[in-house]
């Protein structure tokens, strides 16, 4: 009888591991935001962001930060966006907001870092009060 129970315990210790296992690899490298364009998803790593341009700006409340900007980066994806391109940016803690191009000119990824390791925020210069900012981005769709 104890046999039983200590090879049922065995075998439910190896699922879980396994299952374990396979969620870490669903992520790729772990570091980096998906983007969806039109059914299609896009892994952006933390490296493919870092070798990207880095722009120096001010927010509208004088924060003066360095971050890559949003554009550019889609534009090396080759994702087109235009003053009309809509999109829908969610965080890891659940947040979600949504934005249209035409209302923020520029949008830029900074990366940061907190107790839980490197994040990316998504900054946007002419919101005053960082209402809109996004913390632990993860998620770009692009309608």
């Amino acid at each position: 009888m104890r046999k039983k129970i200590l090879l049922i315990l065995v075998i439910l210790i190896l699922i879980l591991l396994a299952l374990s296992y396979y969620q870490k690899s669903k992520a790729t490298d772990g570091e980096g935001i998906k983007i969806t364009y039109k059914d299609q998803e896009t892994f952006l790593t933390y490296s493919k962001i870092n070798s990207s341009e880095k722009v120096s700006f001010t927010t509208g409340r004088g924060d003066k930060l360095n971050g890559f900007d949003l554009a550019n980066i889609l534009k090396s994806l080759n994702i087109p966006t235009d003053i009309k391109t809509e999109y829908i940016l969610h965080s890891k803690d659940g947040g979600r907001l949504n934005l249209i191009k035409e209302e923020n000119e520029r949008i830029y990824l900074v990366f940061q870092h907190d107790a839980r390791g490197q994040f990316v925020r998504l900054v946007i210069p002419s919101d005053e009060f960082s209402q809109r900012w996004i913390k632990y981005l993860e998620t770009i769709e692009i309608k």
